[in-house]
């Protein structure tokens, strides 16, 4: 029998600058998304893991923005952080 081979995995270990790219752009969609439904200021430690991402980003460490993209995301995603 064959193997199945995902081509989006056989590109990421080709390129594994692409992957961190592709990983970091889904974690801003998903913290935009985030931040629009939000009404008013972000809480201030937020603000600052904003800044940081944004910081790695034009440091050239897509790598660390996306660990912390993903992180943040995940954490104004859980149910708990909209306070219902």
């Amino acid at each position: 029998m064959g193997e199945i081979v995902s081509l989006t995995e056989y590109r990421d270990r080709k390129s594994p600058e692409v992957a961190v790219m592709r990983r970091l752009e889904h974690a801003v969609g998903r913290l935009d998304s985030v931040v629009q439904r939000r009404p008013g200021r972000m809480a201030p430690t937020v603000e600052r893991e904003l800044l940081l991402i944004a910081r790695a980003v034009s440091s050239g460490m897509p790598l660390e923005a996306a660990d912390r993209a993903e992180r943040l995301a995940d954490l104004l995603e859980h149910p708990a952080a909209s306070g219902s």
